[in-house]
């Protein structure tokens, strides 16, 4: 068993050096226990979505994160947004709004990350902590 800790900071830095992000994603930054960024929609109604994410926990395999939107507009249209703009989501997301899904024993598994599975996400004084074990 091991556990890396991460500051939000290292986190957004990993996930977006290592292309785990969807293309729409974009301007991330920390603030707080709040992930920001923008969602570009290509939308010629709505070409940028203001949101952020907010971690609530871990449950089986999946972190679980709280979308929020900056803006009544775009708030009412999140309930719609498959059907306003195509997000080039991975596989190991899930989008359920206002939660997100983020599968991540299938990430690393997508990744080519081998003999390591997380048993547990933490978030703690600004800090991620992922507990694994060896398979």
């Amino acid at each position: 068993m091991a556990k890396l800790t991460f500051t939000a900071e290292e986190l957004v830095d990993v996930a977006v050096s290592n292309g785990l992000l969807p293309p729409e994603i974009v301007r991330m930054k920390v603030k707080g226990e709040r992930i920001h960024f923008v969602i570009k929609t290509g939308s010629f109604v709505l070409p940028f979505i203001p949101a952020s994410l907010k971690y609530l926990r871990f449950d089986g395999d999946n972190a679980v994160f709280e979308l929020a939107v900056v803006g009544s507009h775009a708030a009412k249209a999140m309930g719609r947004l498959s059907n306003l703009i195509e997000l080039h989501l991975p596989g190991y997301v899930r989008l359920e709004y206002p939660n997100v899904f983020v599968e991540i024993n299938r990430l690393l598994e997508d990744k080519n990350v081998k003999s390591i599975r997380v048993k547990d996400v933490q978030l703690k004084e600004g800090s991620f902590s992922i507990v694994t074990v060896g398979t």
